[in-house]
């Protein structure tokens, strides 16, 4: 049986999560709740939770600010936060799943299950990378959740990104690829887009390894480690525009 610790500041919040975990989750055991960082540490330092249900904004801080208290935390945890555009983009960069307020019964029931199939090494390895995207003015590096396990990807080095159904490829200079199972839409959204432009419904190409953007066979672009990627004739002024853009700004 999972053990479950609930921290959050709102009492409605800890009982609406108390009754879903009741009702749906007869293999968890809530060993305890707190309502802020400072009763939420102390908690899990008595109960010793497998996993954590943790608010990310409460009145005496944040869970970053819990989390920073375990350098090497034995423990998973399950976000839930209102909707805080800082936040998601934090746990999409470090592959976390979070749950948006008001919570739906259904989703917190996946998100146990899914996260019981994952290794607690691997988790902690996604926590310790969210903590260091919340202290940077510039995120560095995407975790990428593959079939092999994590990769940490310096989003510097991706040439570009190709999808096929929900799937999609990440292509390296030096031949390396990663295959993850989500769409091309997850990655348009996060990935910085001064630096990434989608080309095509199938592809998203880095600025800094364009090479050329030929005219032929209906429009494609070259890229510094030789493939070729169709470009979208709805796309290729907007692409070009982002291009110049950038050359009259350096």
């Amino acid at each position: 049986m999972k053990r479950i610790a609930i921290i959050d500041d709102e009492s409605h919040a800890r009982q609406t999560l108390r009754t879903i975990l009741n009702e749906l989750c007869p293999q968890v055991s809530i060993v305890g709740e707190a309502n802020g960082v400072l009763s939420g540490v102390q908690l899990i330092r008595q109960a010793s939770p497998q996993c954590v249900l943790l608010d990310i904004s409460m009145e005496d801080g944040s869970g970053f600010d819990l989390l920073d208290q375990f350098p090497h935390p034995d423990f998973k945890v399950i976000f839930t936060t209102a909707f805080d555009q800082f936040a998601l983009k934090a746990f999409r960069y470090s592959a976390l799943d979070y749950l948006i307020k008001p919570i739906v019964p259904n989703e917190l029931k996946a998100a146990i299950e899914k996260l019981e199939t994952e290794s607690l090494e691997q988790h902690v390895e996604k926590l310790k990378h969210l903590l260091a995207v919340g202290k940077q003015p510039q995120v560095k590096k995407i975790v990428l959740s593959t079939q092999e396990g994590l990769v940490f990807l310096p989003i510097e080095k991706i040439v570009r990104l190709e999808s096929e159904g929900c799937y999609t490829t990440f292509y390296l200079l030096n031949n390396e690829r990663h295959v993850v199972s989500k769409g091309l839409k997850e990655y348009e959204e996060l990935l910085p887009e001064d630096s990434f432009f989608r080309i095509h419904q199938s592809h998203i190409v880095q600025r800094s390894f364009v090479r050329k953007v030929m005219k032929e066979d209906g429009g494609y672009v070259v890229m510094k480690d030789g493939s070729k990627v169709p470009l979208a004739n709805r796309r290729r002024q907007a692409f070009m525009e982002w291009l110049i853009g950038e050359v009259e700004r350096t």
